[in-house]
Protein backbone atom coordinates (compact mmCIF):
# COMPACT_ATOMS: atom_id res chain seq x y z
CA UNK A 1 0.00 0.00 0.00
CA UNK A 2 1.51 3.35 -1.14
CA UNK A 3 1.49 6.92 1.02
CA UNK A 4 2.45 9.85 -0.19
CA UNK A 5 3.27 12.93 1.98
CA UNK A 6 3.96 16.41 0.11
CA UNK A 7 4.76 19.56 2.16
CA UNK A 8 6.89 22.32 1.10
CA UNK A 9 8.18 22.82 4.78
CA UNK A 10 11.09 19.90 4.98
CA UNK A 11 11.55 19.69 8.83
CA UNK A 12 7.43 18.71 9.22
CA UNK A 13 8.10 15.76 6.06
CA UNK A 14 10.67 14.30 7.80
CA UNK A 15 8.69 14.26 11.11
CA UNK A 16 5.64 12.83 9.11
CA UNK A 17 7.97 10.04 7.29
CA UNK A 18 9.30 9.04 10.84
CA UNK A 19 5.96 8.86 12.60
CA UNK A 20 4.45 7.32 9.68
CA UNK A 21 7.60 4.67 9.74
CA UNK A 22 7.36 4.21 13.45
CA UNK A 23 3.92 2.70 13.37
CA UNK A 24 3.74 0.94 9.90
CA UNK A 25 6.53 0.39 8.90
CA UNK A 26 5.68 -3.34 7.63
CA UNK A 27 2.19 -1.71 6.09
CA UNK A 28 3.16 1.39 3.99
CA UNK A 29 6.03 2.19 1.54
CA UNK A 30 6.09 5.99 1.73
CA UNK A 31 6.52 8.58 -0.78
CA UNK A 32 7.75 12.22 -0.35
CA UNK A 33 7.62 14.92 -2.47
CA UNK A 34 8.35 18.66 -1.12
CA UNK A 35 5.98 20.77 -3.64
CA UNK A 36 2.76 19.07 -5.66
CA UNK A 37 4.68 19.18 -9.52
CA UNK A 38 7.28 16.63 -7.50
CA UNK A 39 4.01 14.91 -5.87
CA UNK A 40 2.61 14.53 -9.24
CA UNK A 41 5.56 13.05 -10.92
CA UNK A 42 5.43 10.34 -8.15
CA UNK A 43 1.95 9.66 -8.82
CA UNK A 44 2.71 9.04 -12.50
CA UNK A 45 5.09 6.46 -11.58
CA UNK A 46 2.97 4.78 -8.64
CA UNK A 47 -0.35 4.32 -7.31
CA UNK A 48 -0.86 5.88 -4.35
CA UNK A 49 -3.86 4.99 -2.11
CA UNK A 50 -3.41 7.36 0.39
CA UNK A 51 -2.31 11.30 0.27
CA UNK A 52 -1.00 13.65 3.20
CA UNK A 53 -1.45 17.40 1.16
CA UNK A 54 -0.51 19.98 2.62
CA UNK A 55 -2.99 22.66 1.49
CA UNK A 56 -0.22 25.56 0.81
CA UNK A 57 2.62 25.03 -1.86
CA UNK A 58 4.15 26.56 -4.33
CA UNK A 59 3.89 25.98 -7.57
CA UNK A 60 1.18 23.10 -7.67
CA UNK A 61 -1.42 23.42 -4.06
CA UNK A 62 -2.52 20.62 -2.41
CA UNK A 63 -6.23 21.33 -3.21
CA UNK A 64 -4.75 21.12 -7.36
CA UNK A 65 -2.75 18.19 -6.23
CA UNK A 66 -5.62 16.11 -4.82
CA UNK A 67 -8.36 16.41 -7.71
CA UNK A 68 -4.86 15.37 -10.52
CA UNK A 69 -4.81 12.24 -7.70
CA UNK A 70 -8.60 11.92 -7.67
CA UNK A 71 -8.39 11.42 -11.69
CA UNK A 72 -5.54 8.51 -11.53
CA UNK A 73 -7.34 7.20 -8.94
CA UNK A 74 -11.07 7.87 -7.70
CA UNK A 75 -10.14 5.17 -4.44
CA UNK A 76 -7.29 7.41 -2.98
CA UNK A 77 -7.61 8.51 0.51
CA UNK A 78 -6.96 12.22 0.52
CA UNK A 79 -5.83 14.18 3.96
CA UNK A 80 -4.91 17.48 3.50
CA UNK A 81 -2.60 19.46 6.21
CA UNK A 82 -2.34 22.68 6.78
CA UNK A 83 -1.94 25.44 9.43
CA UNK A 84 -5.05 27.43 8.82
CA UNK A 85 -8.44 26.62 9.74
CA UNK A 86 -10.20 28.46 6.83
CA UNK A 87 -13.74 27.94 5.86
CA UNK A 88 -12.37 27.87 2.33
CA UNK A 89 -10.05 25.42 2.85
CA UNK A 90 -12.82 23.01 4.38
CA UNK A 91 -15.15 23.20 1.66
CA UNK A 92 -12.93 22.80 -0.95
CA UNK A 93 -12.10 19.80 1.13
CA UNK A 94 -15.51 18.69 0.74
CA UNK A 95 -15.85 18.89 -2.24
CA UNK A 96 -12.88 16.55 -3.23
CA UNK A 97 -14.66 14.36 -0.87
CA UNK A 98 -11.00 13.95 1.07
CA UNK A 99 -11.27 11.48 4.78
CA UNK A 100 -9.73 13.96 6.73
CA UNK A 101 -8.72 17.56 7.57
CA UNK A 102 -5.33 17.67 9.64
CA UNK A 103 -4.87 21.02 11.65
CA UNK A 104 -0.77 21.43 12.76
CA UNK A 105 0.62 21.10 14.93
CA UNK A 106 -0.98 17.62 14.62
CA UNK A 107 -0.83 14.99 17.99
CA UNK A 108 0.65 11.59 16.58
CA UNK A 109 -2.74 9.66 17.96
CA UNK A 110 -4.90 12.29 15.41
CA UNK A 111 -2.31 11.18 12.80
CA UNK A 112 -1.83 7.09 12.78
CA UNK A 113 -5.54 7.04 13.55
CA UNK A 114 -6.18 8.60 10.54
CA UNK A 115 -4.12 6.29 8.61
CA UNK A 116 -5.05 3.49 10.57
CA UNK A 117 -9.17 4.12 9.74
CA UNK A 118 -7.54 4.88 5.66
CA UNK A 119 -5.89 1.57 6.04
CA UNK A 120 -8.97 -0.22 6.82
CA UNK A 121 -11.00 1.73 4.62
CA UNK A 122 -8.70 0.62 1.38
CA UNK A 123 -8.95 -3.34 2.61
CA UNK A 124 -12.46 -3.58 3.12
CA UNK A 125 -12.90 -1.69 -0.83
CA UNK A 126 -10.21 -4.14 -1.88
CA UNK A 127 -12.09 -6.93 -0.89
CA UNK A 128 -16.08 -5.46 -1.37
CA UNK A 129 -14.17 -5.53 -5.03
CA UNK A 130 -12.95 -8.62 -6.04
CA UNK A 131 -16.12 -9.80 -3.90
CA UNK A 132 -17.87 -7.95 -6.99
CA UNK A 133 -15.55 -8.47 -9.87
CA UNK A 134 -16.51 -12.27 -8.63
CA UNK A 135 -20.18 -11.61 -8.44
CA UNK A 136 -19.84 -10.55 -12.39
CA UNK A 137 -17.74 -13.28 -13.49
CA UNK A 138 -20.21 -15.64 -12.25
CA UNK A 139 -22.85 -13.54 -14.11
CA UNK A 140 -21.35 -12.95 -17.31
CA UNK A 141 -20.28 -16.97 -17.64
CA UNK A 142 -23.89 -17.60 -17.05
CA UNK A 143 -25.41 -15.35 -19.11
CA UNK A 144 -22.94 -16.93 -22.19
CA UNK A 145 -24.06 -20.52 -20.95
CA UNK A 146 -27.80 -19.76 -21.92
CA UNK A 147 -27.45 -17.96 -25.25
CA UNK A 148 -24.47 -20.78 -25.99
CA UNK A 149 -27.07 -23.65 -25.04
CA UNK A 150 -30.22 -21.28 -26.71
CA UNK A 151 -29.37 -19.42 -29.70
CA UNK A 152 -30.82 -21.48 -31.88
CA UNK A 153 -34.64 -20.53 -30.19
CA UNK A 154 -36.44 -17.34 -30.53
CA UNK A 155 -34.84 -16.08 -26.96
CA UNK A 156 -34.84 -12.57 -25.70
CA UNK A 157 -33.11 -11.10 -22.97
CA UNK A 158 -36.71 -10.83 -21.05
CA UNK A 159 -35.74 -14.71 -20.88
CA UNK A 160 -32.66 -14.58 -19.78
CA UNK A 161 -33.17 -11.83 -17.26
CA UNK A 162 -36.26 -14.20 -15.92
CA UNK A 163 -33.89 -17.30 -16.08
CA UNK A 164 -31.04 -15.20 -13.56
CA UNK A 165 -34.22 -13.80 -11.58
CA UNK A 166 -33.32 -9.98 -12.59
CA UNK A 167 -35.94 -7.63 -13.97
CA UNK A 168 -35.93 -6.39 -17.57
CA UNK A 169 -34.65 -3.13 -16.89
CA UNK A 170 -31.43 -4.30 -14.23
CA UNK A 171 -30.73 -7.13 -16.88
CA UNK A 172 -30.47 -4.86 -19.68
CA UNK A 173 -27.92 -2.84 -17.16
CA UNK A 174 -25.77 -5.07 -15.62
CA UNK A 175 -25.32 -6.99 -19.26
CA UNK A 176 -24.09 -3.39 -20.55
CA UNK A 177 -21.40 -3.46 -18.02
CA UNK A 178 -20.41 -6.91 -18.24
CA UNK A 179 -20.46 -7.20 -22.16
CA UNK A 180 -20.14 -3.46 -23.20
CA UNK A 181 -22.45 -3.63 -25.87
CA UNK A 182 -26.20 -4.74 -25.95
CA UNK A 183 -27.96 -8.03 -25.81
CA UNK A 184 -29.91 -8.15 -29.08
CA UNK A 185 -26.10 -7.34 -30.08
CA UNK A 186 -24.33 -9.72 -28.80
CA UNK A 187 -27.31 -12.54 -29.64
CA UNK A 188 -26.80 -11.36 -33.41
CA UNK A 189 -23.20 -11.81 -32.91
CA UNK A 190 -23.30 -15.29 -31.77
CA UNK A 191 -25.23 -16.17 -34.46
CA UNK A 192 -23.68 -14.70 -37.60
CA UNK A 193 -20.44 -16.23 -36.19
CA UNK A 194 -22.67 -19.87 -36.54
CA UNK A 195 -23.82 -19.22 -39.62
CA UNK A 196 -20.95 -18.46 -41.17
CA UNK A 197 -19.24 -21.83 -39.82
CA UNK A 198 -22.57 -23.44 -41.24
CA UNK A 199 -22.30 -21.85 -44.67
CA UNK A 200 -18.77 -23.62 -45.33
CA UNK A 201 -21.37 -26.97 -45.72
CA UNK A 202 -22.87 -26.65 -49.04
CA UNK A 203 -24.93 -29.25 -47.31
CA UNK A 204 -26.77 -26.83 -46.02
CA UNK A 205 -28.77 -24.19 -47.79
CA UNK A 206 -29.72 -20.97 -46.69
CA UNK A 207 -32.96 -21.48 -45.18
CA UNK A 208 -31.65 -24.29 -43.46
CA UNK A 209 -28.66 -21.81 -41.82
CA UNK A 210 -31.04 -19.48 -40.91
CA UNK A 211 -33.14 -21.65 -39.06
CA UNK A 212 -30.80 -23.23 -37.60
CA UNK A 213 -29.05 -20.44 -35.71
CA UNK A 214 -32.68 -18.83 -34.69
CA UNK A 215 -34.47 -17.33 -37.82
CA UNK A 216 -37.20 -19.15 -38.96
CA UNK A 217 -37.82 -16.30 -41.70
CA UNK A 218 -35.10 -16.47 -44.47
CA UNK A 219 -35.29 -13.28 -46.30
CA UNK A 220 -34.62 -11.41 -42.34
CA UNK A 221 -32.12 -13.86 -41.94
CA UNK A 222 -30.74 -12.62 -45.07
CA UNK A 223 -31.11 -8.78 -44.41
CA UNK A 224 -29.49 -9.16 -40.91
CA UNK A 225 -26.51 -11.35 -42.07
CA UNK A 226 -25.76 -8.89 -45.14
CA UNK A 227 -26.45 -6.55 -42.40
CA UNK A 228 -23.69 -7.82 -40.05
CA UNK A 229 -20.85 -9.40 -42.84
CA UNK A 230 -21.65 -6.40 -45.52
CA UNK A 231 -22.76 -9.46 -48.12
CA UNK A 232 -25.45 -11.48 -48.62
CA UNK A 233 -25.31 -15.81 -46.96
CA UNK A 234 -24.74 -17.15 -50.79
CA UNK A 235 -21.99 -14.02 -51.42
CA UNK A 236 -20.27 -15.38 -48.27
CA UNK A 237 -20.66 -19.20 -49.52
CA UNK A 238 -19.15 -17.67 -52.66
CA UNK A 239 -16.23 -16.36 -51.57
CA UNK A 240 -15.43 -18.72 -48.99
Amino acid sequence: MNLLIADDENLELKVLEKTIKKFFLNELEIFMASNGKQAAQISDETEINIALLDIEMPGMNGIELAKLLREKNPDCIIIFITAYDRFDYAIEAMHIKAFDYLLKPWKDEKLTGLISEAIVNIKELSLENSVNENLQESQKSAIKKYIKENYKRDISAGDVAGILGYSDVYFSKIFKQLFDDTFINYLTKVRIDKAKVLLKDVGFNIKEVGASVGYTDSNYFTKVFKRAVGMSPSEYRGNI
